[in-house]
């Protein structure tokens, strides 16, 4: 039962940030434009929107690994310390 409460806290702490980046995404990326006028600026706005979804989901993956890393390691130390 112990191991399961950080398991659930890290669960909790995922939704949330991958929320706050569906946010983001939503409010940032979308939000860019640098008109519709011509081809280019079209081009150029959808090139802008995919390159600042890109980054804040390669950003998410990033703090999820830190996160599942450091359980991992804290996790495997403590059971060579019990074995």
């Amino acid at each position: 039962m112990r191991n399961l409460i950080p398991l659930a806290a890290i669960e909790v702490f995922v939704w949330l940030i991958l929320l706050l980046s569906t946010f983001l995404i939503s409010k940032v990326a979308f939000a860019i434009s640098f008109g519709d006028a011509t081809l280019i600026q079209r081009v150029a706005t959808e090139t802008a929107r995919v390159a600042a979804s890109g980054v804040i989901i390669l950003i998410w993956l990033l703090v999820w690994k830190r996160v599942t890393d450091s359980y991992f390691w804290r996790t495997v130390s403590r059971r060579k310390a019990t074995a």
